[in-house]
């Protein structure tokens, strides 16, 4: 035990009228402050083993910070958005996701939550997406989680929470989508598409930009002159500026898309921005008789498409604006054609290495 303090009490422990009480210093922020734990009128001995037991707790500096206000998951949730409509361009996928966790979350006090309350929160999303005839896929519980895990940390990073409750939480094994359209597929879509869609599909198809990138896409960004598309940091999902190589079918497709005096953007419909596509875009693969197949995916086809054209993984990067190898790796698609060339060379370095042999 400890040096007694001047009332012959082992130190960190007093006496008043009320009983014994546990008196220490905290220090928060660079400010010190005393802090006092009531133990009441209980016998010496007592009062030492309680002390005894907050020691180790002392010595480890738990008790040296103030007290963490508790804070309810929608605090937590609100304080998160805020973060997430002042820094993210995708802050309205971030509103949609904190959305499904305050329906199950909602007033649970973020301190309180636990891995199984994680895996109740499982049960509830599918039973919601059943009781309205969909399907919950593991992507979309993982970007759920994701989001659930982003929330948490910036709560710790203010100091709203102490710990991480959910630490060790495990996302779901995932299958990436590989759909890409085969080159009848392409053309029998594009037959399909409505005037002012089709250039839009035509450039996704070729560049593998994101929809919100052509669909926000300015004339002042189209540089014709240098034959490129300059996309600036703040118009990038990556916050990264980007320049969009176009070829002289791309350029041609640009010059017909009609313009309007006083109109920035390059796609509209009936002189208004187009701000979206999914009915059009679905009715076209409907009457083109193509399924599974989402405009997104048509990055997917670009990306697949400049591999297969024999350009450098890094170049593609650069064009399609992917961060890391491990996520445009996901939007590479190997197919049928890609394995049996792979076979067909190996079999002519064979014969070759055959000949030179023979020499």
């Amino acid at each position: 035990m400890s040096k007694p303090n001047v009332h012959g009490l082992p130190q960190h422990l007093r006496k008043d009228d009320a009983g014994y009480f546990l008196d220490y210093l905290v220090q928060a922020e660079g400010v010190i402050r005393r802090k006092r734990v009531r133990l009441g009128q209980i016998p010496l001995p007592q009062a030492k083993k309680v002390l005894a037991q907050h020691m180790q707790a002392i010595v480890d500096n738990r008790f040296l910070n103030s007290e963490i206000p508790k804070l309810t998951f929608n605090e937590a949730a609100d304080s998160f958005l805020a973060f997430s409509r002042s820094r993210k361009r995708s802050f309205h996928r971030d509103e949609q996701l904190v959305g499904h966790l305050k329906d199950f979350f909602g007033d649970h006090l973020l301190e309180s939550l636990r891995l199984d309350h994680v895996e109740k929160y499982f049960v509830f999303r599918r039973s919601q997406r059943q009781q309205a005839g969909l399907d919950l896929k593991a992507a979309t519980l993982n970007r759920e989680m994701a989001c659930l895990k982003t929330l948490i940390r910036r709560a710790v990073l203010n100091r709203q929470l102490d710990r991480n409750p959910i630490e060790g939480l495990k996302l779901f094994k995932e299958i990436p989508r590989s759909r890409t359209l085969t080159p009848d597929e392409y053309l029998r879509l594009l037959a399909q598409c409505s005037s002012h869609l089709k250039p839009i599909v035509q450039l996704a198809y070729v560049t593998a930009m994101r929809q919100g990138e052509i669909l926000r896409l300015r004339w002042d960004q189209v540089d014709f002159q240098n034959k490129v598309i300059v996309l600036e940091a703040e118009s990038t999902k990556t916050l990264e500026k980007r320049e969009i190589p176009l070829n002289e079918e791309l350029l041609g497709i640009l010059h017909r898309v009609p313009r309007f005096l006083g109109h920035k953007f390059v796609f509209t419909f009936k002189g208004k921005v187009i701000v979206n596509i999914r009915k059009g875009f679905g009715r076209a693969c409907e009457r083109a008789g193509i399924k599974d197949f989402r405009f997104h995916d048509l990055r997917h086809c670009g990306v697949t498409n400049l591999r297969k054209a024999g350009v450098p993984d890094n170049v593609i990067m650069s064009i399609s604006g992917h961060k890391t190898a491990a996520m445009f790796r996901r939007y590479d698609s190997v197919d049928r054609d890609d394995r049996h060339l792979a076979l067909e060379r190996l079999r002519l370095k064979d014969v070759n290495k055959t000949l030179e042999g023979q020499g």
